[in-house]
C-alpha cells in the first residue's frame, strides 16, 4: 500500500474537497493507498513517518505553516504542491498588497463588521512578512495548480502516481479549451467585468473585457468561459509565461488586447485597472513571477 498524507496550510480547504470530488474513483485510489494523515478529515496531532506521497495545500502565511511544511518534506518521498495557493501563493497572496500590520489591524482592531479587539499575542503563530508558495522553502516534486484543481485532473495524476507510472499532464492554456470566437474589433475602451453583459460565443478580449485565458494554464476545461465569464487566472500562469523571462501575465494581456483592437499598448496600460487583483490576483505571492524582468509585482508588494 502507498501511504498518502495531506497537509493543509493557509487555505480555504477547497483543495481537500476537490479530492473528495473524485467520488467513486476515491474508492479505486483507496484500494492501493492509505490516507495516513489529513487533519481536515481526521484528528491527528503528529505526522507519521515513511510517507510515500505527500500533498500540501495552501500558502505559507505564518511560522507554523513553514514548520509543518518543512516537517512533511523530511518525512515524505514525493511532495506535491496541490492548488494554486501552494504553487504560486494563490488568492491568499493578495494579502501582500498590504503590510502584516495592516492585515492584522483590518482583522482585529479596524474592522467595521466586528467589535474592536486587542491583537492576539498568545498561541497565534507569528505572521511572515509576505505570503509564500511552498517551493520558497523546500523542494517540490510536482505541481498541480488550480483553485481548486478539477477532479478529473486529480484523478489523472494521482492514480498513475500510486501505480508508479508517469501521469499525462495537460500543457495547453485555457484559450485552447475555449470555444469563443476571437475577432479583430476596433474598440477603444476596456470594460470592467461588471459592465454590461458579454456577447455569448465571442472572445472576451475582442469585446474589451480583460480575460486571462491566453496566459493561464488550461487544466479546467474552460469552465468559466463556457459559462460566459472571463477567465480570472485561477489556474496559474501558462507554461509559455513560466518559461520565458520576458513573458508576464501583464504584458501578455496587453499585447493581446492591443493586437485585437486599435489601441496602442500604452493606451491599454493606462486603462487596465487594479492590476494587483485583476492581473496578479492568483500569483502575486509567487517568487517566480515576481523575479521576471518585466513583472510589476515588486511595485505592488508591501513587505
Amino acid at each position: 500500500m502507498v501511504n498518502i498524507a495531506i497537509e493543509t496550510l493557509a487555505s480555504c480547504d477547497g483543495c481537500e474537497v476537490s479530492i473528495l470530488d473524485l467520488h467513486e474513483d476515491l474508492l479505486k485510489l483507496l484500494e492501493k493507498a492509505d490516507i495516513v494523515s489529513a487533519p481536515v478529515i481526521m484528528d491527528i496531532k503528529e505526522l507519521p513517518e515513511n510517507i510515500d506521497i505527500a500533498i500540501v495545500t495552501g500558502s505559507v502565511r505564518n511560522k507554523e505553516n513553514q514548520e509543518r511544511l518543512e516537517e512533511i518534506r523530511e518525512k515524505s518521498k514525493i511532495l506535491i504542491a496541490y492548488g494554486t495557493c501552494a504553487c504560486y501563493g494563490g488568492i491568499t497572496g493578495m494579502a501582500d498588497l498590504y503590510t502584516p500590520e495592516e492585515v492584522m489591524s483590518r482583522s482585529f482592531t479596524d474592522n467595521p463588521s466586528t467589535e474592536p479587539a486587542e491583537l492576539p499575542n498568545e498561541v497565534v503563530p507569528e505572521l511572515l512578512s509576505i505570503v509564500h508558495p511552498a517551493a520558497d522553502f523546500i523542494k517540490i516534486d510536482g505541481f498541480i495548480p488550480g483553485c481548486p484543481p478539477k477532479e478529473q485532473l486529480t484523478h489523472d495524476i494521482l492514480i498513475p502516481l500510486i501505480n508508479d507510472e508517469a501521469p499525462d499532464v495537460p500543457k495547453k492554456s485555457v484559450c485552447a479549451d475555449c470555444t469563443n470566437v476571437m475577432e479583430h474589433v476596433e474598440f477603444d475602451k476596456i470594460k470592467r467585468r461588471i459592465e454590461g453583459e458579454p456577447e455569448p460565443g465571442k472572445c472576451f478580449l475582442s469585446q474589451g473585457y480583460v480575460c486571462l485565458g491566453s496566459v493561464t494554464l488550461g487544466r479546467c476545461g474552460g469552465l468559466c468561459t463556457s459559462a460566459n465569464v472571463p477567465c480570472h487566472g485561477c489556474g496559474g500562469p501558462s507554461l509559455d509565461v513560466l518559461r520565458e523571462p520576458s513573458h508576464d501575465i501583464y504584458n501578455g494581456v496587453i499585447k493581446r488586447i492591443a493586437h485585437l483592437s486599435k489601441m496602442p499598448e500604452k493606451e491599454v496600460e493606462k486603462q487596465l485597472y487594479d492590476i494587483g487583483h485583476v492581473i496578479y490576483g492568483f500569483v502575486i505571492g509567487s517568487t517566480i513571477m515576481e523575479e521576471k524582468q518585466v513583472s510589476l509585482i515588486p511595485q505592488l508588494v508591501k513587505k
